[in-house]
């Protein structure tokens, strides 16, 4: 029991980083320089931060950008629409920048595997005199319906889609923390971020960005014109605040201090289940923040030496807010999972003019806390904790050819190996791969 919840407050670190929006720009770069767990990544001052900063887009020359590939086990396996992008940037000199990502997944958002019809993330920024302005919309958003008349009158109604989309409730009359969020439950969600850069001397700049952001979910179902089930959004808005400094403080170090606060509302309430009459409800939230610094150094010909430290913590929250809870079922639930600190360094390097060669490390000390109080006569309360640490390495490549960058991400099985040839092993090279055209 203790496994399986520490399993999922581990998941949560990485999952609450994207509610502010991490590009998946140049993923394998920041992978390659072990800066893949997304909060880390903003740490470095490139295009990969257009997303977590919006502002960051004015900066940028006209790209194209085309994502793919997420294996990081590396075995032989087809590449999903879900794990592939494309990306425009276009900076037109009077109207301002735009950046268009186009995807099949919402990639830059906590629940991303529960969001699987994007329909739109576009970034509009504006330079002035002193400061940059921009803004970032994004949805996601599907629907289904049926009707059926004659013998038996049947309705149903689905906002969103995913698991087991024609059950108003797909766990009958189980009631427990985490439904939606990890059963892959698919919600709807829309975003408007504004966001804000302030220019100093030096090229300096403070540069910050708020998100707000509504999660919806519903699912309705009727039979013979008598009200059935239904399961819907119960929930307040949801919003992230984002900041940092960019301090150039000679020609070799550029100190970036940032933080970051979440807040992710995902509770529920049910109608007619598991009988007619009956009603459930539950307060769930999802929490997350982080403050860390970082010094961005540059060394032998403008080679990248970047280390730095990050304190982070998460929460999820679960409380029944009926009164309808029977023995055995969880009346409230709450998880916390923290890191501190996260130690991490990276090093990106000129191997020859067109090849770069990337590595990079982070190992942290974590402490995992479970309080549940299980319903009965009496209720029964059980804590988890745990302490540890973990490490973490990553090696990447970029080749270059004229205005043309190929990223990778390195599969570290593959050296040893040889791969197929040397040993017989079907492991792929790679575990990831991106392309940028810089126009």
């Amino acid at each position: 029991m203790f496994q399986r919840k520490l399993i999922a407050v581990l998941g949560l670190v990485t999952l609450l980083a994207f509610t502010a929006g991490v590009s998946q720009a140049s993923k394998s770069r920041v992978e390659g320089m072990g800066l893949g767990i997304p909060t880390l990544s903003q740490y470095t001052d490139d295009y990969v931060n257009i997303y977590f900063y919006p502002t960051s887009v004015v900066r940028q020359n006209n790209l194209v950008l085309a994502e793919m590939g997420n294996n990081p086990s590396g075995g032989v396996a087809p590449v999903g629409f879900s794990d592939q992008s494309f990306t425009i940037i276009r900076n037109f000199p009077r109207f301002g920048a735009i950046a268009y990502d186009m995807k099949a997944t919402q990639l830059n958002d906590p629940f991303a595997s529960n969001l699987t019809h994007h329909q739109l993330d576009l970034i509009w920024g504006k330079a002035f005199t002193k400061i940059d302005f921009a803004v970032r919309v994004d949805i996601t958003n599907s629907s289904f319906e049926e009707t059926s008349s004659g013998g038996t009158v049947s309705f149903n109604k689905v906002s969103g889609d995913g698991f087991s989309p024609f059950d108003p409730y797909p766990f009958g009359g189980a009631f427990f923390p985490g439904a939606i969020a990890d059963f892959g439950v698919e919600m709807n969600t829309w975003g408007i971020t504004p966001a804000l850069a302030i220019h100093m001397q030096n090229d300096n700049r403070i540069e910050g960005a708020v998100t707000y952001r509504n999660y919806s979910l519903e699912r309705t179902e009727s039979a013979a014109g008598v009200q059935g089930e239904k399961w819907e959004d119960d929930g307040s808005a949801s919003y992230a605040v984002i900041a940092r400094a960019i301090i150039n403080q000679n020609d070799k170090h550029t100190w970036i201090p940032a933080g970051f606060y979440v807040n992710s509302d995902l509770s529920w309430a049910t109608t007619n289940v598991p009988a007619v009459g009956d009603s459930r409800s539950a307060e769930e939230k999802y929490k997350a923040y982080a403050v860390g610094i970082s010094d961005n150094m540059k060394v032998n010909d403008n080679n990248l030496l970047l280390w730095g430290i990050q304190l982070m913590e998460s929460k999820h929250t679960f409380e029944r807010g009926d009164a309808a809870v029977v023995a055995g079922e969880t009346s409230k639930l709450e998880e916390r999972f923290s890191s501190t600190p996260i130690i991490f360094a990276a090093l990106e390097t000129d191997a020859t003019r067109w090849l770069k060669v990337r590595m990079g490390a982070s190992q942290s000390y974590i402490s995992a806390k479970s309080e549940e109080v299980v319903f009965g006569a009496p209720a029964t309360t059980t804590t988890d904790e745990f302490h540890g640490s973990d490490f973490a390495f990553s090696l990447g490549t970029g080749i270059r050819w004229n205005n043309l960058d190929i990223d990778m991400t390195l599969n570290e099985k593959f050296p040893l190996s040889g791969g197929w040839v040397m040993s017989g092993d079907p492991s792929t090279p790679f575990t990831r791969a991106s392309a940028t055209y810089h126009f």
